[in-house]
């Protein structure tokens, strides 16, 4: 019996194990494909207030500020380097996430609570946000209001869709101070599973 569950034990590990390196090197593969515009750091402080996110069971979290190498003239006619952020946070499974995912949700960012597959229209304080839900993973992209327009957040979509996504991906869209869209495969809110 021992032997057996020494064995179940050392299983379980490997399974996690595995699904923390494939979402390492995810992050990692993104890095690389965005250094030469920005330069990365993994830092402990400054992260993007996702409200209750940080509160979850997850397993891993990675925080990155990406800062862009050259300046540029935003909005506002000022010269600036804009800074990005991305978060990860890995889950043990799919379930932990859908618990965590249920959390998150009752009081998602800027404060506002949202149910699955549903559009919001307005939502005051946020900024813009690509979030991708994949297997038992989170990545979220955070920008700035005046450093970003719609081309290049189009192009940060596609950017992070070809790392950290797949075909069953939920993607999240938030623009700044809303509006929250679900735009690729966004859950039944029907769906009992949200429910429980």
């Amino acid at each position: 019996m021992k032997k057996l569950l020494l064995a179940f034990i050392t299983f379980s590990s490997l399974q996690l194990s595995a699904q923390v390196e494939e979402l390492n090197q995810r992050t990692q593969l993104f890095l690389s494909e965005v250094e030469e515009r920005f330069k990365a750091k993994s830092i402990n402080g400054n992260e993007p207030d996702y409200s209750v996110l940080p509160e979850t069971d997850f397993i891993q979290h990675e925080y990155y500020q990406l800062k862009q190498i050259e300046k540029e003239v935003n909005e506002l006619g000022n010269k600036v380097r804009p800074i990005y952020h991305l978060s990860t946070f890995a889950y043990e499974d799919d379930e932990e996430l859908l618990y965590a995912l249920k959390f998150w949700f009752k009081n998602f960012i800027g404060e506002k609570r949202v149910m699955p597959g549903r559009d919001y229209r307005r939502v005051d304080h946020v900024v813009p946000t690509i979030i991708i839900i994949e297997k038992n993973y989170i990545s979220i992209l955070t920008m700035s209001c005046y450093a970003t327009d719609i081309e290049e957040f189009r192009q940060w979509r596609s950017d992070m869709l070809g790392v950290f996504g797949g075909p069953n991906s939920m993607v999240i869209e938030i623009g700044c101070d809303g509006p929250i869209e679900w735009t690729k495969n966004a859950p039944d809110p029907k769906d009992m599973k949200w429910r429980r």
